[in-house]
């Protein structure tokens, strides 16, 4: 097993160290930071999955039993035409995009995208849809991706074609519809209104659920704790969901030692952190992380 540990990061929590890496080019400045490298010796017959956002980069590995074996975290700060430096410059620190194994799955997490009824839904008004929802954009191209009674709609970047051709997987899902087939696709829940965040380190996604039905999913920026806790509120308050009945979940990003851990779960009277299955991080370099760092990626 082989894990690379740290020491301070940008994701509002100390437990890691990061490796920098700034570069210089006429379009842009980018910065490089490797948060994770967890590996185990042994990733023969393993399955190969990355996530692409504007922001960021995660590739995971998984046996045939669904138990993680391998996970990679890259943040970085760069615009549109600073992609493929960044692309380049993670080739070169991953131990993962190297490895002759076909990608299953690319998991797109465009910020800039909503979730409609399928019934309100018409190819070509897809664009206006998303001005309606998010403001007008210089992106044209959208993504429409179906999920049994709603649409999922993103703006495609402009290196979205360049993340396809460098990850050339066999399928492609948008965040927002993983997160719904996981939310929003089982029955029996202990309580019909749920509120889920996602969190990463400059945004989270919130996914809504009252009477058991999907109100909304949306990606969020965020700065400060309070940008959070306010966003949370201001939402629940929106769609009439008490802060004393509503189960508010949280994974990903967030360390119960940071400020906005504890000012979440000090103002939200059901905030709780996801539950995983012990036996999917079990491998060696993930029991020693807690496992709602990686339940967004590494879907039990």
């Amino acid at each position: 097993m082989n894990s690379e540990k740290s020491t301070g990061s940008s994701f509002h929590f100390s437990r890691f160290t990061s490796h920098f890496l700034v570069l210089l080019h006429p379009n842009a400045v980018m910065m490089l930071q490797k948060t994770f490298g967890i590996y185990n010796d042994n990733l023969d017959d393993c399955r190969l999955f990355v996530e692409a956002g504007n922001r960021h980069i995660a590739f995971w590995c998984k046996d045939d039993k669904g138990i993680a074996k391998a996970f990679e975290f890259f943040q970085f700060d760069a615009d549109d035409d600073g992609m493929g430096n960044v692309l380049q410059e993670v080739k070169m620190q991953s131990k993962l995009m190297g490895l002759p194994i076909t990608i299953e799955n690319l998991v797109w997490d465009n910020e800039e995208a909503i979730c409609i009824p399928v019934k309100f839904y018409k190819e070509g008004l897809a664009a206006d849809y998303l001005a309606m929802m998010l403001g007008e954009s210089d992106r044209q191209g959208v993504q429409a991706q179906p999920l049994d009674r709603y649409v999922i709609l993103s703006r495609q970047a402009g290196y979205a074609d360049l993340f396809k051709k460098t990850f050339a997987a066999k399928s492609f899902s948008h965040k927002f519809f993983k997160l719904l087939q996981k939310y929003t696709g089982h029955t029996g829940y202990e309580n019909d209104n749920r509120v889920y965040a996602v969190f990463y380190p400059a945004h989270f996604i919130l996914t809504v659920v009252k009477d058991n039905a999907l109100q909304m999913i949306r990606s969020i920026d965020y700065s400060t704790s309070e940008d959070a806790l306010y966003s949370i509120i201001h939402i629940c308050n929106e769609h009439d969901m008490h802060l004393n009945t509503t189960d508010i979940t949280a994974s990903g990003l967030i360390d119960t030692t940071s400020n906005l851990y504890n000012t979440l779960y000090s103002y939200l009277e059901k905030f709780a952190l996801q539950k995983s299955n012990p036996a999917v991080f079990d491998a060696d370099g993930f029991a020693e992380y807690p496992a709602h760092y990686f339940l967004p990626f590494i879907q039990e």
